[in-house]
């Protein structure tokens, strides 16, 4: 999961910075409002990724997972991430006013059928508990998936699928029960990756941040953020 939202966060700010830099202010304030969702869509999210990640490492000590707060942070995040997938769907158009390729990039994360956002809540509804629901996909498959923005859908699925019975290989199927010796290691270096993709999205939503305010100004800027964080 978290390498995926690193993804997207990482082709949203590119975004930013043509927003940033464009000369063009017909559609600033619809751009600017897609980008602050998203945003807050990812910051929300990182802070109970953070406190999964926190309850899973306690599980590599021999502390046993809280299977109700575990579940109960897995669905909010998905009922998050399928907030955030539905917001970048419908704000594409306004995206792609700054940049058309946006509409291939994003495709493979926010395609309503088999995106990458839409399998991890279909994964999260299935299976709360499994460390496959946590992290998701190796790196290797989540670059194939996303590398597929000019071929086929077929083909990503394709690679999802592989990506996911690569993962199931060495899936602790629930969290909430003991780990086994040769489990702890992998599941501390997932652990560990999870939390520079974490950190790296933190770092990029700053950055879209300030490059969103730089294009619309500190007044509309904080207009829509007044707007926008009620609703979350």
């Amino acid at each position: 999961m978290f390498a995926m939202l690193s993804q997207l966060a990482e082709i949203l700010s590119k975004l930013g910075n043509l927003f940033m830099s464009a000369q063009r202010r017909s559609k600033d304030i619809h751009v600017a409002n897609v980008l602050i969702s998203s945003v807050t869509n990812l910051q929300r999210i990182c802070v109970r990724g953070e406190r999964l990640l926190m309850l899973v490492e306690r599980a590599t000590e021999g502390e046993p997972v809280d299977a109700d707060e575990f579940t109960g942070l897995v669905t909010v995040q998905a009922d998050r991430i399928e907030s955030m997938r539905q917001s970048l769907e419908t704000g594409a158009y306004f995206l792609a006013t700054v940049d058309a390729d946006i509409l291939l990039e994003l495709n493979p994360i926010v395609n309503r059928k088999g995106g990458l956002l839409a399998r991890w809540t279909h994964r999260a509804e299935d299976s709360s508990l499994s460390t496959t629901t946590l992290f998701f996909l190796p790196g290797g498959t989540l670059e194939r998936v996303l590398d597929q923005g000019s071929r086929s859908d077929r083909d990503g699925l394709l690679d999802t699928a592989d990506g996911m019975r690569a993962a199931r290989v060495a899936e602790v199927r629930d969290l909430s029960k003991p780990l086994k010796q040769h489990q702890v290691l992998a599941v501390r270096a997932e652990i560990a990756a999870a939390r520079e993709d974490l950190a790296r999205i933190k770092q990029l939503c700053r950055q879209l941040l300030d490059s969103t305010r730089e294009a619309v100004g500190p007044e509309v800027m904080a207009d829509l953020r007044r707007k926008i964080l009620p609703d979350y």
